[in-house]
């Protein structure tokens, strides 16, 4: 009987260290695939939160040009000298039009309706959250977290964090006083990652004399 129970023993001691091996291998190979899951997780997520922000900061940019061109008075806005027909109305309160939302142009009179931003980021040349506005002619305009501005460019010539353009259109009425005016403004991410399609806000507001 003694014999029996020994081999019953052994019988059963190999089997469950075997088991234990196969339970081991099984729980490190979950674990690796949860690791490589939970990266690839917290790779979108940062993605998702960076594309969040482009989208944030490009927004505020975009209205930030409305509100300026709102307190530029209407009259200078509906100037009759500086629009031309709009081949692309789709209403009679567009037909004349100034600037363009898909390429930098200027107007009759000379004036520009696009700009580039560049903001500083983390270890950059100036301080994080620096912003450098730069117009077509070149002049530029640096605000810095401290409140100090400059009429200068400290980031060089080729670089840009966003494009900004707006356009202005206008209805036809025979006193400009009385026409009824669409503002657009469109802010474009120039930084996308490769193969991701740039954040893009567009914007727009009407206004009228009355």
């Amino acid at each position: 009987m003694k014999k029996e129970v020994v081999k019953i023993t052994n019988r059963q001691v190999k089997p469950e260290a075997g088991l234990t091996l196969v339970e081991a291998l099984f729980a490190m190979a979950v674990t690796v695939i949860g690791l490589v899951s939970l990266a690839g997780i917290f790779t979108i997520a940062m993605k998702t939160n960076a594309s969040s922000r482009n989208f944030t900061t490009a927004t505020t940019f975009a209205q930030d040009k409305l509100e300026q061109l709102g307190t530029i008075a209407f009259t200078r806005l509906v100037d009759p000298a500086k629009m031309h027909s709009n081949p692309n109305q789709k209403s009679d309160n567009e037909a004349l039009i100034v600037g363009s939302l898909d390429e930098d142009v200027r107007g009759k009179d000379g004036s520009y309706y696009s700009d580039k931003i560049i903001l500083a980021t983390a270890n950059d040349i100036e301080p994080e959250g620096t912003i450098t506005v730069i117009k077509p002619d070149g002049s530029a305009e640096t605000r810095r977290p401290d409140g100090t501005i400059s009429n200068t460019n400290p980031f060089g010539a080729d670089r840009v964090t966003y494009t900004r353009r707006w356009v202005i259109m206008s209805s036809t009425e025979a006193n400009p006083a009385n026409r009824r005016l669409t503002i657009a403004v469109r802010v474009k991410s120039e930084n996308a990652p490769v193969g991701k399609t740039p954040e893009q806000v567009d914007l727009f507001t009407v206004m009228t004399n009355q």
